[in-house]
């Protein structure tokens, strides 16, 4: 830089050396993987240019390596270089305009250093640092930097209250913040000042209001507030009803309110108050016709606030007459399968309600004047039915009538059709006729014959073949095509059930058998694999298409480099059976390999072929390196870190120090992406903050 202008050469010096500042012993990282090289800057502002001059002329006052070093909350060095001994002075200030200055030091050095003191804390400062050497050349160069800040934090509890509220900073730095899980808030990087805090939460007010802190030089803790839930009116969830009674009886009203704890409540008659009714419900004393048509309403009140229930209205009827039984229940006899109706008459006043009984146990949904069974059986013999009818004034029970159920005299008997669907000639399937008694008395058969085709028999019984009521047996029927068509028969049961004889229809088709086998998929290819490695499995699928079985006699295969599993012959598959292959390529040479898979069986087309192709291919090595520019500082020497995710997560990869300014990593994986930071270690072990992050992309 001479006179205000910067050339590549030592925009290149001072992008290098305000790396080195701003990190402090840190390091300047590239990273090289495969040929790609990437480069990652510190974070000084300032932008590299390629070396494109030579050597300025010497009476050109340079002015390279511009940078703020050891910044604190009140000061910064700033230093610099010149190519020949000049003076030294620092113009600064918070914006570009500058407005102060440091005095000029006349000491002619080429390394210079001034320290500016007095900074506020959390600003950003701008500074033009200026030289002059004994010609009278000037030099100036700028930057900036930021003084840390200090913190502000408190708690806010409790932590329901805490929890998401919101605390608004004002004074020199404004800002917001939210409380955590806990209650806690922080407000970070302010400066010197008077700040105000405000916490607001829906719901919650806060003691204190608000807080006034005062940052002098250092953090500030404990701003501390404490929530208070907000008190909410009472509203009605539910109204009072109407009520009606009888004359005598008492009527109750209640009320559900809801609203901050604790409530008050005040029932009202007909507007009034009624002494001590001061609770969520009101029972009246004994009523009189006198009440009918009074309205009762209830006043809820809370710290916040008061409302008023709608009007419920009371009705008082004339005193009720208990029910009498008039005409009782009669005794039912009926056959098993029937059902029985049982029925009363009853006085009293209106409305009256029945309730049934079976033995003594009420019947859901029997509260009619009448009551019809289900369907019975024989054990609903001898039960017992009556009724209890009740209103406002009473209950009466009705006599037990008794309920007699006679089982009926005969038997039933149920089959169903049979049909064997397409079957293979020269195949025998057999199937079971289902033959059940639904009738109350025991079924007996005397004959089974088969008539129609000879491809139907029937057997598995021995006559008089008799059948419990409610019970089933089974026989045995058979289909036998002997040749290719449809088949139709019928089997005749003679037994004591009012329809007999019983006849089942027999139907089936007898089809040729085809030996088929279906392959899938038709081929197999591995693609290229690694030398060394095995890929993964594929299979093979050798299904039975056809309608008979099939015999696999020989499964061939023997090409170098594969592996087969599952297909150990010979083996039968009945239709629509499978068998699976299971094939590995495992190659130890580079090279293509291909072979077939040779399938020997009864089936058409046989011998069946699965063509298998691979490819094996010699291993790739991979590996990134990475190079640094050493630390300013006398270091042992520095750690490699690495990650793959950006920013976080680093690992270190180097067994012990490395005191080269070069690292070859290794040990990185094909088509990651990993990112790298170094560090340096001084003599008594300490270690440096990490450099700034590059990024090796692997293929």
């Amino acid at each position: 830089m001479s006179g205000g202008q910067i050339n590549s050469r030592n925009w290149t010096e001072l992008f290098v050396r305000k790396v080195r500042g701003i990190l402090q012993d840190g390091l300047l990282l590239s990273a090289v993987a495969l040929g790609t090289a990437a480069f990652l800057s510190g974070c000084s502002g300032l932008v590299s240019s390629a070396n494109s001059t030579g050597n300025p002329p010497p009476t050109t006052l340079d002015v390279t390596n511009v940078q703020a070093a050891s910044v604190t909350t009140s000061s910064s060095q700033v230093v610099w270089t010149t190519n020949v001994p000049a003076n030294s002075s620092v113009d600064y200030g918070t914006t570009t305009a500058y407005g102060n200055s440091t005095p000029v030091d006349p000491t002619m050095v080429t390394s210079h250093q001034v320290t500016i003191s007095g900074l506020a804390a959390g600003t950003t400062y701008y500074f033009q640092v200026n030289s002059t050497d004994s010609k009278g050349n000037h030099g100036h160069g700028g930057n900036k930097f930021n003084t840390p800040g200090f913190s502000l934090s408190g708690t806010i509890t409790p932590t329901t209250g805490g929890n998401g509220a919101t605390v608004a900073l004002s004074g020199p730095a404004s800002a917001s913040a939210t409380g955590d899980s806990s209650g806690n808030y922080t407000f970070v990087g302010l400066p010197n000042g008077t700040y105000t805090i405000v916490p607001s939460h829906a719901g919650f007010t806060f003691s204190p209001s608000g807080q006034s802190m005062v940052i002098n030089g250092a953090n500030v803790t404990a701003a501390n507030f404490t929530a208070n839930a907000a008190a909410v009116g009472p509203t009605i969830t539910a109204q009072p009803a109407n009520q009606t009674v009888t004359t005598g009886q008492t009527a109750t009203f209640a009320v559900v309110a809801g609203g901050t704890a604790p409530l008050s409540y005040q029932w009202k008659k007909n507007g009034a108050n009624i002494t001590g009714a001061t609770a969520a419900s009101y029972t009246t004393p004994v009523t009189t016709t006198a009440d009918s048509g009074s309205t009762f309403a209830v006043v809820v009140t809370n710290t916040a606030g008061t409302v008023t229930s709608a009007a419920a209205t009371l009705t008082v009827s004339a005193a009720a007459v208990a029910p009498t039984i008039t005409t009782q229940p009669a005794n039912q006899t009926v056959t098993a399968g029937q059902t029985a109706t049982f029925a009363v008459v009853a006085g009293g006043t209106a409305p009256l309600s029945y309730q049934w009984q079976k033995n003594g146990a009420n019947i859901a949904g029997a509260t009619a004047a009448s009551y019809t069974t289900p369907a019975t059986t024989t054990a609903d013999s001898g039960s017992t039915f009556a009724v209890v009818v009740s209103n406002s004034a009473g209950t009466v029970t009705s006599a037990a009538a008794t309920l007699t159920v006679n089982p009926a005299p005969a038997p039933a008997i149920q089959v169903n059709p049979i049909n064997f669907g397409s079957n293979v000639v020269g195949t025998n399937l057999s199937q079971a006729l289902i033959i059940k008694n639904t009738g109350t008395a025991t079924l007996t058969i005397t004959q089974i014959t088969e008539t129609g085709s000879a491809f139907f028999s029937v057997s598995g019984f021995t006559l008089p073949l008799n059948v419990n009521a409610g019970q089933q047996t089974t026989i045995t029927v058979a289909f036998l095509p002997t040749s290719v068509g449809p088949a139709s028969g019928n089997i005749s049961i003679t037994s004591n059930a009012p329809t007999s004889p019983t006849s089942v229809a027999l139907s089936g088709t007898g089809i040729a058998a085809t030996l088929t086998l279906g392959i899938n998929p038709t081929s197999l290819s591995f693609g290229n694999v690694t030398t060394g490695t095995s890929s993964a499995t594929q299979n093979v699928t050798i299904t039975n298409t056809g309608n008979s079985s099939v015999t696999i006699s020989q499964i061939n295969f023997g090409v170098s480099g594969f592996t087969m599993t599952g297909g150990s012959a010979p083996v039968t598959l009945s239709p629509s059976q499978n068998l699976i292959l299971t094939v590995q390529f495992s190659p130890t040479i580079a090279g293509p390999a291909n072979g077939s898979i040779s399938i020997v069986s009864n089936a058409t087309g046989s011998p069946a072929a699965v063509p298998v192709s691979g490819t094996g291919v010699a291993p790739i090595q991979h590996s990134a390196t990475l190079t640094w520019s050493a630390s300013t500082s006398t270091v042992s020497g520095y750690n490699i870190y690495r990650s793959t995710v950006s920013g976080s997560g680093y690992t270190k990869i180097n067994s012990s120090l490395v005191s080269a300014l070069t690292y070859t990593d290794s040990t990185v994986q094909s088509g990651t992406t990993y990112f790298y930071v170094t560090t340096s270690v001084d003599s008594g072990g300490n270690e440096s903050s990490f450099s700034n992050e590059v990024t090796a992309n692997i293929p």
